[in-house]
């Protein structure tokens, strides 16, 4: 579906006009329902929204535990895998494991007694939005720390909204867009939510009290689809870079 049919289908479901239901509003809607669906999506294909990001290893500390502690991107949903070169030359994949099976405290020279950067040695817990590293000693290098993760699909503007062509095409090469499969849906749920919020409800049609069932029918047809992303952007050293 293109930008331009699917602010159209939204003011047919609705029975709007551009006045009544201005872009603006549109695009406040879409985003809110876009973010609802990708969790969801994401469950019967992981991969669809799946992006790899590297940025710069920080040199460890034996007094400051803390610089094993990277940001997650704002937009991840999930972290798949993660590799780092942790002496600074040689990938190694790091394993997940959780801090209450850890059972030690988490301090550095605890750690470098614990762990090693060791192919299946090394590991990493997610923490309060935070990706830490358990290893041996860390060396600094330039793009030397890879997650695989899955992010949120890209927000849509109101200049989407006049597009001609398909918006399930990626926007960019390191951003990803809703399926085309979900696009009826993810007019009808705009729909859903406008007349709901309306300061006197609408009644829903026939077709949007049956929402869900067609919603579960597109996640059926998804499910362990096969889908590649190459993806390629050069940004600052101190942030995540797609590639």
């Amino acid at each position: 579906m293109t930008g331009v049919n699917l602010a159209a289908l939204v003011r047919n479901y609705t029975r709007t006009n551009s006045t009544t239901l201005p872009d603006s509003e549109i695009v406040l809607l879409a985003n809110v329902v876009k973010d609802e669906f990708a969790p969801q999506i994401m469950e019967a294909d992981e991969d669809l929204f799946g992006v790899p990001a590297t940025r710069d290893l920080v040199a460890s500390s034996s007094s400051d535990f803390g610089l094993r502690e990277y940001s997650l991107p704002e937009d991840a949903l999930a972290v798949k895998a993660v590799e780092a070169k942790l002496d600074g030359t040689n990938w190694a994949h790091l394993t997940e494991f959780d801090l209450t099976g850890y059972r030690r405290v988490s301090d550095e020279s605890t750690v470098l007694s614990e762990f090693s950067n060791n192919e299946g040695e090394a590991k990493f817990d997610i923490f309060r939005k935070s990706l830490w590293i358990y290893s041996g000693a860390i060396s600094a290098g330039t793009g030397t720390l890879k997650i695989w993760y899955i992010a949120y699909p890209a927000d849509i503007t109101a200049a989407t909204l006049a597009l001609t062509t398909d918006i399930s095409i990626d926007p960019s090469n390191v951003t990803s867009a809703l399926p085309r499969n979900f696009h009826e849906l993810w007019a009808r749920r705009i729909a859903i939510l406008w007349k709901s919020n309306r300061e006197k409800p609408i009644p829903l049609t026939e077709r949007e009290q049956v929402f869900d069932r067609d919603f579960k029918k597109q996640m059926s047809a998804i499910r362990n689809a096969n889908k590649e992303r190459d993806n390629v952007a050069t940004l600052p050293s101190d942030t995540w870079m797609q590639n």
